[in-house]
């Protein structure tokens, strides 16, 4: 009997390695001829009218709100409006149905206009095909019916692997030759940095959800709320960074509440915090104003949070880095600090103790804010995209 269990642990183990493997092999990109899932069709089905079609190669998402999905949503229903025919093709749709996809986009974007498309099949010619991610880029530079292809590109994604076969691939990815749109100018330079040509957009926010609680976005005497953007699934968001730093200031500041959001999370943390799980983005801009410090950090491109707090009139902690350093300005519109708890600490303890400068932040990040719409971006992009396509 001793025998037999052990060999069927052994079994067990081997099955487990064998999954893991597949798994890992399945996630390597190839070249490939695209016939073979278009059911050897060789002539393009045309796209109804006379305008431009787009084609966005797009990964299908747990949550229609997530920053990069949601961004891109938003350009290609902006590029609707100026007469185009906007598709959103998903190329891994997990089995959701192309209805069930379009009814959630149809829920989160203002009057929207984009198309939803599952099965490669009926993917017509398009004028442009995008990009939207390292892995989709193989699919759309095999793509055979496309006039021009671009690169929307939101961050440097091989920066979220340990240097291997990912990391690899996704560099490769920057040498396809498509023109690049990227977001922030840091990520501009890093592609361009493998030869190609790009134009950038400025984060920007939404006015009806982002705004201060008065008018002056005046700060409150007191700090009683933290902010803290927690994803302990997403690595670059540096969670086990935050969660030490607020231990540290919970055991400082015992009476300040802690508010944790941007993913569910086990309630197993080392402090006593409020733990409010993913948003909808209309409701974040009620929640950021309820609070008087914002943390997000990143170890690659920015994410929104920064920008979103600043906004709403919140001064904000983030890490140093040229990947942040585009947009925030240390004691300009944010307190920069050094990867480390006790510099976060510090940084805290900065804000708490003086009103002053907490006010002279949240100036410039009203400031720095106010110089730009998502609106004034995209057209910015869509001219781009008429010059250089």
């Amino acid at each position: 009997m001793f025998h037999k269990s052990g060999l069927i642990r052994r079994t067990l183990r081997n099955q487990k390695r064998k999954r893991r493997l597949n798994r890992s092999l399945a996630s390597v990109h190839d070249y490939w001829d695209w016939s073979l899932d278009l059911g050897g069709r060789t002539s393009p089905i045309l796209s109804p009218g006379t305008g431009d079609c787009f084609v966005w190669f797009v990964p299908s998402w747990a949550n229609v709100w997530g920053g990069g999905h949601y961004t891109l949503f938003r350009f290609a229903n902006h590029f609707a409006k100026k007469g185009t025919r906007q598709i959103i093709y998903t190329y891994n749709k997990a089995g959701r149905s192309a209805d069930a996809l379009k009814a959630e986009l149809n829920a989160a974007v203002p009057n929207c206009q984009l198309e939803v498309v599952t099965d490669i099949q009926l993917l017509p010619e398009c004028s442009i095909a995008f990009a939207t991610t390292w892995q989709s880029a193989y699919f759309v530079k095999a793509f055979p019916f496309a006039k021009s292809k671009f690169y929307f590109m939101q961050d440097f994604e091989s920066n979220f692997y340990a240097h291997g076969t990912a990391s690899m691939q996704a560099n490769n990815t920057y040498t396809f030759g498509f023109p690049a749109i990227a977001g922030g100018n840091w990520n501009r330079a890093m592609y361009e940095s493998f030869g190609g040509r790009a134009e950038h957009y400025v984060f920007s926010t939404d006015r009806d959800i982002f705004f201060p609680s008065s008018k002056e976005g005046k700060v409150k005497e007191k700090v009683s709320r933290i902010f803290f953007y927690g994803r302990p699934s997403t690595e670059r968001r540096c969670f086990e960074l935050g969660i030490a730093s607020l231990a540290k200031v919970a055991r400082s500041y015992p009476d300040i509440e802690i508010v944790i959001a941007g993913l569910d999370i086990e309630d197993c943390l080392p402090f006593k915090a409020t733990l409010l799980g993913s948003l909808s983005l209309a409701k974040t801009g009620d929640l950021y104003r309820a609070c008087d410090i914002g943390i997000a950090f990143s170890g690659t491109n920015l994410s929104y949070l920064p920008v979103e707090l600043m906004a709403c009139g919140v001064p904000v902690i983030s890490n140093r880095g040229p990947h942040v350093e585009w947009f925030c300005r240390d004691m300009v519109n944010s307190v920069l600090v050094d990867p480390v708890p006790t510099a976060v600490l510090q940084a805290v303890k900065m804000l708490v103790e003086d009103l002053e400068i907490r006010q002279s932040l949240v100036d410039g990040g009203l400031a720095e804010v106010a110089q730009r719409t998502w609106e004034s971006e995209m057209d910015h992009i869509y001219q781009y995209i008429q010059r250089a396509r």
